[in-house]
């Protein structure tokens, strides 16, 4: 009779394990499709930074746009000189800010 109930406890136990495994699967995917949508939100703002960028370096009165004025910047993950118009600290504190918020110390490690 013991092993009866032990059979039991353990299928249910069995089951319940399942059943968790299956909400599991169900946030995963939730989780996934969240993350899809956050890669489209950004390819969708770098074609737009793009274009106004491009925009601002067509436009003959380059002093009306002094954000888009290139400047010498260090890559902070790799310490190599790069080129990028004067907006790019914005980019630099956002992407900090948001890596403070998510709980990612030192972001200055995992950012341009």
């Amino acid at each position: 009779m013991a092993d009866l109930d032990e059979l039991a406890r353990l299928k249910a136990e069995n089951e319940e394990l399942r059943e968790e495994i299956t909400a599991l699967k169900v946030e995963i995917e939730t989780l996934n499709f969240e993350a899809d949508l956050d890669a489209c939100h950004a390819a969708g703002l770098s074609a737009q930074l793009k274009a106004i960028i491009a925009e601002g370096d067509a436009c003959p009165n380059t002093a009306a746009h002094p954000l888009l004025e290139r400047a010498p910047y260090v890559n902070d993950r790799t310490g190599q000189a790069m080129t990028k118009t004067r907006s790019y600290p914005l980019y630099r504190q956002a992407f900090d800010e948001a890596a403070h918020e998510a709980g990612i110390e030192q972001p200055r490690k995992h950012r341009a």
